[in-house]
């Protein structure tokens, strides 16, 4: 009698117990197991060898839960009536855990059939890595045999029938499955990076996309899953080299899929352009890379939301990146770019090499704005225009980001806020703790002329500001005409600039407030500039050849610090004010207290030229010199809040030089009983006490004081005055 044999494929479904193998639809057993013999037929008495294999299968990390312990297992044999073992590695109880070093167990039965059957089956049971005969055992898999011609079943249909139903779970391809007409009513699917339980909807009439529905003989399956899509089930392929683009803007363009969830490349997913959709939540596995193709157009963008609303992007150390080398021309070719956009959230994401910006943020024709905007922990490299462009917008919320490497076209900020037209907003705009660093350019650059004369109300603030190595740490310039608002800058560390830690440049005094608190300029002034305004730390000046309001002003700076901890010093000054084009006066404006000013030269801390209504402060008397040995000349560049003669040993002279009208007041103090004498040129007068041209005044009597304005061209009023002090015979 001879005796067919027909192997069979299948898998079961377990649930979270470690002690039972009992049925439930959550979760899938990783192992498929095989029992199989090359042997079709056989006759009484004749040995053969079956084969018993167990693979571990790449279930997605989210399509199931998969459970450690499911990746043991031990197993039984239920061998049918007529048949005796004689040899083989395989026995009751053998098993092992699968991992990816070992993904694979093979087991061998040898044995014949002692009497002859007209049918039967080798049944393969599984259970869990500590079974024993007490345990549950669950079928995974079955050998039939019998004396018929044909078997009634066939490995392209192979099943198994779960405890208590009468559905079938085979494991198929897609393209089986659409061929194949199948009584089951759930099936897996084993497609690489498409792997997943998909289950008949028989009310459903959804078309076949291969990812969430496969339609066979007019049956539509659909993916069994939770939380968000996986682009790889659409054929998304991250091996740097497939261009994505249609793939995923069709993922993009469907309203049914809110939440994706792009896993880790092997290499890194290509694509030219995405045009991002309203109501998306988009997730990238750490360490995603993103890669352009370097293909864009002159106004075209990587990701591009123009009038969308409620987007989250989010990832961690996850790269954007465009081939910046391809754009020699242009500046527009951003990675992110933002426009009249509302409710919009990216994080954790990197945007490098574009040949524009890294993020844009900015008005459409819809929406002169966009609100409600955060970008959190993200940063850009080497871009060629900006790090983060602010045009235009409403509730702006910028959290720690890192912005280095600007280059190619200007401003090659770290950040550039900026509108583009009188309509545009920079309204509650708040950047917190964030690191420029070797921008081209200022690591922040603030430029708001559009707004002049209109009604539009600047608000900006940024606390803790870091900057090392680009040119300016913060560059504010041009306000040319009234502005209403404030720009505040609370603890920034300014280090390294190749120019100034702070410059304030054609600015009106009629425009916005600027205040600045507590900011310390390290090693400023790389190029080495020599000049008393272009090598300072804090710079408000106008430029010669400038236009704009006849006064310049309204910046406030408040507690600085100012160190130069180079062996050869650069900083020429601390603190210069100054409008180099004589137009008109710099007024409004504050030096409050400073707290350091170390290793510059003392005659050098300050350099003031034609100021007014400045309000001066000096409690730690950071601006106060002691003449010593060397009679002095007052000048724009050698301005001290007090002069006095402590360590003189004798007479000793302050010439008044030929100072504007409106220099900021002077008080000169006697601590030391020498005469100390004050010299106006020939054409000044110091009233009321000396109010003949050219006479000085004088006073060696410990304690005296005397505070001198110089209010017009040819005079000096005594503002205060203590103790004795003699005129010029």
């Amino acid at each position: 009698m001879m005796i067919r044999a027909v192997a069979l494929f299948c898998f079961f479904v377990v649930n979270a117990s470690v002690n039972s193998l009992t049925h439930a639809a959550a979760f899938i057993d990783p192992i498929r197991f095989s029992i199989t013999t090359q042997t079709t037929e056989v006759v009484v008495n004749e040995e053969f060898e079956i084969e018993i294999k167990a693979d571990l299968i790449d279930i997605p990390i989210n399509t199931v839960y998969v459970f450690k312990s499911a990746r043991a297992f031990r197993l039984k044999l239920i061998l049918p009536q007529g048949f005796q073992q004689t040899g083989g590695s395989f026995h009751d109880f053998v098993g092992l855990e699968l991992t990816a070093s070992k993904p694979t167990a093979v087991f061998h039965l040898k044995g014949k059939f002692v009497s002859a059957e007209r049918a039967g089956v080798f049944q393969l049971l599984r259970s869990h890595e500590n079974a024993n005969n007490s345990s549950d055992f669950v079928e995974v898999g079955r050998l039939p045999f019998g004396m018929a011609e044909t078997a009634s079943e066939s490995p392209s249909n192979a099943r198994i029938a779960l405890v208590g139903t009468i559905s079938y779970v085979p494991y198929l391809t897609m393209a089986s499955l659409r061929q194949l007409p199948d009584t089951a009513t759930t099936v897996f699917i084993t497609d690489q990076g498409r792997a997943g339980t998909f289950k008949l909807n028989p009310s459903s009439t959804r078309a076949d996309d291969g990812a969430l529905t496969i339609v066979s003989s007019g049956k539509r399956f659909e993916r069994v899953f939770e939380g968000p899509v996986n682009v790889e089930w659409f054929g998304v392929k991250g091996d740097g080299t497939t261009d994505n683009t249609a793939t995923i803007q069709a993922i993009l363009n469907r309203t049914d899929i809110p939440n994706i969830f792009f896993p880790k490349p092997a290499v890194s997913y290509r694509l030219k352009e995405m045009f991002m959709r309203s109501n998306k939540n988009i997730v990238f596995a750490d360490g995603t890379i993103v890669e352009g193709l370097g293909t864009l157009g002159l106004e075209e963008r990587m990701v591009l939301m123009n009038g969308i609303q409620n987007v989250t992007i989010k990832g961690n150390n996850v790269v954007f990146k465009d081939q910046k080398a391809n754009y020699t021309s242009g500046q527009q070719r951003h990675i992110f770019t933002m426009l009249g956009v509302t409710n919009v959230t990216i994080e954790g994401i990197a945007a490098n090499n574009s040949g524009g910006d890294g993020y844009y943020i900015g008005s459409s024709v819809w929406q002169k704005f966009s609100q409600n905007v955060k970008l959190i922990n993200i940063s850009a490299d080497n871009n060629r225009r900006q790090g983060l462009s602010i045009v235009s917008g409403k509730n702006i919320e910028i959290i720690s980001p890192v912005l280095t490497n600007t280059n190619g076209v200007a401003p090659s900020a770290g950040i550039d806020i900026e509108p583009d037209n009188a309509d545009e907003f920079l309204e509650g705009i708040r950047i917190t703790n964030p690191i420029t660093k070797n921008n081209v350019g200022g690591g922040i650059v603030i430029l708001i002329d559009d707004f002049k004369g209109t009604n539009r109300v600047v608000d900006i603030t940024v606390t803790n500001h870091h900057d090392d190595g680009s040119f300016y740490g913060t560059y504010i310039s041009k306000a040319t005409g009234a502005i209403a608002g404030s720009i505040v800058f609370q603890n920034p560390l300014w280090k390294n600039n190749k120019s100034n830690g702070l410059c304030v440049s054609n600015y009106s005094v009629n425009a916005c407030t600027i205040q600045v608190n507590d900011a310390t300029v390290i090693d400023c002034n790389v190029n080495g500039m020599a000049h008393a305004v272009f090598g300072s730390a804090f710079l408000v000046y106008r430029e010669a050849n400038a236009i704009g309001d006849a006064n310049i002003g309204n910046v406030h700076i408040v507690r600085p610090k100012v160190e130069d901890t180079r062996s050869t010093k650069k900083i020429f000054s601390a603190f210069a004010f100054d409008d180099v084009s004589r137009k008109g006066s710099i007024k409004n404006c504050s030096l409050i207290d400073p707290v350091v000013i170390n290793g510059l030269n003392p005659v050098n801390y300050v350099h003031f030229a034609v100021l007014e209504d400045l309000a001066l402060s000096d409690k730690n008397e950071k601006l106060t010199f002691d003449i010593a040995q060397g009679n002095r000349t007052l000048t724009y560049g050698f301005y001290k809040r007090v002069f006095h003669n402590a360590t003189s040993t004798g007479i000793r002279t302050i010439s008044l030089n030929s100072l504007p009208a409106n220099y900021p007041e002077i008080t000169f103090e006697v601590r030391n009983a020498q005469i100390l004498r004050l010299i106006p040129t020939v054409n000044d007068n110091i009233v009321p006490v000396a109010p003949t041209k050219g006479k000085y005044i004088q006073s060696a009597t410990v304690g005296s004081k005397i505070t001198l304005r110089k209010t017009s061209t040819n005079t000096w009023q005594v503002k205060d005055m203590i103790g004795t002090w003699t005129v010029q015979p």
